[in-house]
């Protein structure tokens, strides 16, 4: 059977009673994706064409529901490291500094959550910021711009001394 999804359904939505339910599972980068392709657990073939601004696969999500069949998506959990700032200030630091070397960054709770890259958390604990490592679901993204389908940001970075690179940045 061959599918493909274009809408996210409610999370609410009922499977039949004689449903069979299956499972996209999808790594925590996959779930931006618009156009993704995957095999479900059931061994169906899921294309995924989501085009729709704002778009993004979350864990628990129904993409697919009839009187036979219900599709649910699962996130898998990952390496990764956690913080958990105890101030304010202390929170603003850490999403500053990580937003600065523009790694991903999710938050569960009050907990900061990013996939686990060992320079990066030698990096945050000289620093001082005490990261630990877990497996745990990425899912709840921090975005530099978070209004729902709105444009990203984009910006240069320019020094008055040469350093012998340039870079610029486009989000959204």
């Amino acid at each position: 059977m061959n599918l493909i999804i274009q809408h996210i359904l409610d999370h609410n939505t009922p499977a039949g009673p004689q449903a069979e339910c299956d499972t996209v599972r999808l790594q925590w980068f996959e779930a931006d994706r618009r156009i993704l392709r995957k095999t479900s657990t059931g061994g169906r073939d899921i294309a995924f064409r989501l085009l729709k601004e704002g778009q993004r696969l979350r864990h628990g999500d129904v993409v697919y529901a009839d009187s036979k069949l219900l599709i649910r998506i699962e996130i898998e959990p990952s390496e990764v490291t956690v913080l958990s700032p105890q101030t304010l200030p202390d929170m603003a630091r850490a999403c500053y500094e990580i937003g600065n070397k523009h790694a991903p960054l999710f938050l569960d709770g009050d907990e900061l959550i990013m996939p686990y890259e060992p320079p990066m958390f030698a990096w945050l604990d000289a620093a001082g910021f005490s990261p630990r490592r877990d497996r745990r679901r990425l899912s709840e993204q921090l975005r530099a711009n978070s209004a729902q389908g709105a444009g990203g940001h984009s910006h240069d970075h320019h020094h008055p001394h040469s350093h012998g690179h340039h870079h610029e940045h486009h989000h959204g």
